[in-house]
C-alpha cells in the first residue's frame, strides 16, 4: 500500500474493528444483561456504539490521522510515518486495555467505570493480585493484543507513499480530513454540544447505554464532568429537599445550613452500638432477603434476621465500598462525580457519626479486613471521630487455613471478627464500633475446601456463593462469642452491606435458581439491614424504605443523642417523616426510589421507571441532587 490515504483508512478501519470487537465480546460475555433488547434496538445500540468509538478514536488519535495525510515533505519519510503510526497504535492500546478492564469490572458492578478509575491507586495490591492471579489469562491476552496491534500498525506504514502530484488536491483532501475529524469528535453536525454519556442511550433502556458505551469514553468523559450537578434552581431545590426530609421530630435549625437538624428524642439508655458492614452482600443473594429461590448459602444470617428488626426495602446509595463507608460515616449520598471521603469530600464541613457519638460520651472503634491504608480508611475513620482504627496488619490469624490458601489481600473475615470481638471487650461502655469485612470481595480466596459447595472459582458466581457460605460461618462464630459477654444485653447490632451485587441473573446464577421473572435493575442496589438486640427490640419485619444515609440519624434517634447534624436521611423509627426516599448513583445514572416506585435517570432522559408520575419523581431527584451538591460545594452542608 503506497497510497497515504489507503494506509490511513486501513489503520482507521482496523482501529474501529478492534473497538467494535471489544463491544461484541462484552455482549457475548454478558448476554443476559442485554436480552431485553429487540433485534432493531440491538442494531440501534451497536450503531450508537460505533459513533461513540469514532468520537473516542478521533478525540485522541485525530492528530495522528491528520499528520499521516498531510502532504509535507518532512512527514514523507518511512521512519517518521511509522513513529506517528506507533503513537496512534499506543493510544489504541490504551483505549482497548481500559475498555477490556471495564468489561471485567462490569462483572462485579454491572456498570461502567467512571472517574473512580483515578482512585484505583489506593488498591494497587488488590488490582495486581487479580491481574496476575484469577485474571492472568485476560492479562496475557491483553498483552498479546497490544503487541499485535503495534506490529500491524508498523506493517501498514512500512512502505513510503507515492509522491504528491497535485499539491492543491492533496491540501484540499487534508482540509476535508480535518473537517471530518472535527465532526467525528463532536459526534454530530448539528447541536451546540457534542455527544456525551447521557446521549449514548439509543433506546430508553439502561442496557442500551451500557452496550453502546466503551469504558475509555466513560472514564475520560466523567473526568471532565461538571461536579456541580445544579439541575434546577437551587432555592427551589433546597425547598423541595426540606419538604421531603421534614419531620417534627427533627426540625431544621439554621437558615445558613438549610439541612442541619437536631433530634428532639429524649435521652435514652446509653446502649452500645456495633456496626458490621458486609462486603458486596446484595440482598438478592441472601437467604431471608432474596426475591429469587433461596440457595441456603447464608442460613445463619437468615436465622439472625428472624430475630431482628429486619428491613426489606433497604438500599445502598452507591456502588463502591468507599461510597458506602462515606454514607454511613457522614449521612451523605455521594453526588456522582464528587470525591469521596478521604479523597477531597472532607474539605467541606461535614457531620460525622463518630464525632456525634464522642460528644455524647461514647468510646469509638473502627477496623476493616483489608489493609489499614486501603482507600485511606484509617485516616477517614479518625477524621470521622473513631478513636481507634485497625487493619489486616494488626490482626492475628486464628482461622484454620489449609496449606496454600492464604488470602490474596487483607485477612479472612473470621480473623477480623474475632479481633473485633476482642477489641470491643477492651472498650469502656457505652461504645460505638464499626467493622468492614472483605472475604466476599473478588478474588474469592477461602481458608478451607469445606466451604466450597459449588465448583470454586476465584471470581465467578460459584466462588461468590462459596464466599457467602464462609462469611456466614464467620458471623455465626462472632455472634456466639458476643452473646456470652456481659455487655451483650445492652448492645444494638447493626448488620448491613456496603453495596449490592448484580450477579444473580448471570448464566450460573440463572441455572442454579431455575426460571424466574427478571428483576428490575434497581434490585441490584437492595441490601440487607438487620438491627439485632433481643433484649431491647422484638423481632419484626419492616417495609420502611431506607438507605445508608438513614443509619446515622437512626442511631442518633434511638439513643437520644444531642447535637446538630446534617444528613440526607431520617431515622427509620420516625413515623412522622414526610416523604421517604432513596437517592443512589450508579456510574452513568442516578436513581430515586420512593414508596410508590422508582426512577433511573442518565442526566438527560428517564431510562427506567415504574412510577405513576415519573415527571414529579424526576423533579424530586433533580432537587435533592442539586441541593446536596450545592450545599457541599458552597460549604453550607454543616457547621464547622
Amino acid at each position: 500500500m503506497r497510497n497515504r490515504y489507503i494506509q490511513t483508512l486501513s489503520a482507521l478501519f482496523l482501529s474501529l474493528f478492534v473497538m467494535m470487537a471489544i463491544r461484541i465480546f462484552f455482549l457475548l460475555r454478558y448476554p443476559e444483561d442485554f436480552s431485553e433488547l429487540s433485534a432493531l434496538e440491538l442494531f440501534q445500540t451497536l450503531f450508537m456504539g460505533l459513533r461513540i468509538d469514532i468520537i473516542t478514536l478521533f478525540t485522541f488519535s485525530g492528530i495522528f490521522i491528520l499528520l499521516l495525510t498531510l502532504p509535507l515533505a518532512i512527514l514523507n519519510k518511512t521512519k517518521t510515518r511509522q513513529a506517528i503510526s506507533l503513537m496512534w497504535a499506543s493510544v489504541l492500546v490504551v483505549i482497548a486495555m481500559v475498555s477490556l478492564g471495564d468489561i471485567l469490572y462490569f462483572e462485579f458492578s454491572r456498570r461502567h467505570l467512571s472517574n473512580e478509575v483515578f482512585n484505583l491507586g489506593n488498591d494497587t495490591d488488590l488490582i495486581f493480585g487479580m491481574a496476575f492471579g484469577s485474571f492472568l489469562f485476560y492479562t496475557l491476552g491483553a498483552l498479546l493484543l497490544s503487541a499485535l496491534l503495534l506490529y500491524l500498525f508498523t506493517r501498514l506504514f512500512r512502505h513510503l507513499p507515492k509522491p504528491v502530484h497535485s499539491p492543491k488536491k492533496a491540501w484540499a483532501l487534508s482540509l476535508l480530513v480535518l473537517l471530518l475529524l472535527v465532526i467525528g469528535i463532536r459526534g454530530s453536525i448539528t447541536g451546540s454540544k457534542s455527544i456525551g454519556v447521557a446521549d449514548a442511550f439509543a433506546v430508553n433502556k439502561v442496557c442500551s447505554g451500557n452496550l453502546a458505551l466503551n469504558g475509555f469514553f466513560c472514564v475520560y468523559r466523567s473526568s471532565k464532568k461538571d461536579k456541580s450537578h445544579i439541575l434546577m434552581d437551587t432555592p427551589e431545590a433546597i425547598r423541595i429537599t426540606q419538604e421531603l426530609l421534614s419531620t417534627p421530630n427533627a426540625p431544621f435549625v439554621d437558615e445558613q445550613y438549610p439541612l442541619m437538624r437536631s433530634y428532639k428524642t429524649p435521652q435514652a439508655k446509653p446502649y452500645n452500638v456495633v456496626i458490621v458492614l458486609l462486603e458486596g452482600m446484595g440482598a438478592e443473594h441472601l437467604d431471608g432477603f432474596t426475591r429469587y429461590p433461596e440457595l441456603n448459602v447464608t442460613p445463619y444470617l437468615k436465622e439472625l434476621s428472624e430475630k431482628s428488626l429486619k428491613f426489606n426495602r433497604f438500599y445502598s446509595n452507591g456502588y463502591r465500598s468507599i461510597f458506602g463507608i462515606t454514607s454511613v460515616y457522614t449521612g451523605i449520598s455521594l453526588p456522582s462525580g464528587f470525591d469521596y471521603l478521604g479523597k477531597g469530600l472532607e474539605l467541606s464541613n461535614l457531620s460525622y457519626l463518630g464525632h456525634i457519638a464522642k460528644n455524647n460520651g461514647y468510646n469509638t472503634l473502627a477496623m476493616q479486613g483489608a489493609n489499614r491504608r486501603s482507600y485511606r480508611v484509617d485516616a477517614v475513620s479518625h477524621l470521622a471521630g473513631f478513636e481507634q482504627f485497625y487493619g489486616a496488619e494488626d490482626m492475628p490469624n486464628v482461622e484454620e487455613v489449609e496449606e496454600g490458601r492464604e488470602p490474596g489481600t487483607g485477612t479472612y473475615d473470621h480473623n477480623l471478627l474475632q479481633f473485633y470481638h476482642q477489641k470491643l471487650n477492651t472498650l469502656k461502655e457505652p461504645f460505638l464500633g464499626f467493622t468492614f469485612t472483605s472475604t466476599t470481595h473478588s478474588d474469592f480466596h477461602l481458608p478451607s475446601s469445606q466451604y466450597e459447595r459449588y465448583p470454586h472459582d476465584l471470581r465467578n458466581y460459584n466462588g461468590y456463593l462459596n464466599a457467602l457460605i464462609y462469611t456466614d460461618s464467620a458471623l455465626k462464630r462472632f455472634m456466639q462469642k458476643c452473646e456470652k459477654e456481659p455487655w451483650f444485653d445492652n448492645t444494638i447490632f447493626v448488620f448491613t452491606s456496603d453495596h449490592g451485587s448484580g450477579d444473580a441473573a448471570n448464566p450460573i446464577g440463572k441455572k442454579l435458581r431455575g426460571e424466574f421473572a427478571s428483576l428490575a435493575s434497581v434490585e441490584h442496589f437492595r441490601i440487607p439491614l438487620m438491627i439485632y438486640a433481643p433484649k431491647i427490640f422484638k423481632a419484626q419485619e419492616s417495609e420502611t424504605l431506607g438507605s445508608h444515609v438513614d443509619i446515622f440519624p437512626t442511631i442518633a434517634d434511638l439513643l437520644g443523642w444531642k447535637g446538630e447534624f446534617s444528613v440526607l436521611g431520617n431515622s427509620l423509627f420516625d413515623e412522622k417523616v414526610n416523604k421517604r426516599f432513596v437517592l443512589f448513583n450508579g456510574g452513568q445514572v442516578a436513581g430515586m426510589i420512593r414508596p410508590e416506585g422508582y426512577l433511573i435517570y442518565n442526566y438527560k432522559d428517564i431510562v427506567e421507571t415504574n412510577a405513576s408520575d415519573p415527571e414529579n419523581m424526576l423533579r424530586q431527584l433533580k432537587a435533592v441532587s442539586t441541593a446536596q451538591a450545592h450545599l457541599i460545594q458552597t460549604n453550607r452542608w454543616s457547621k464547622p
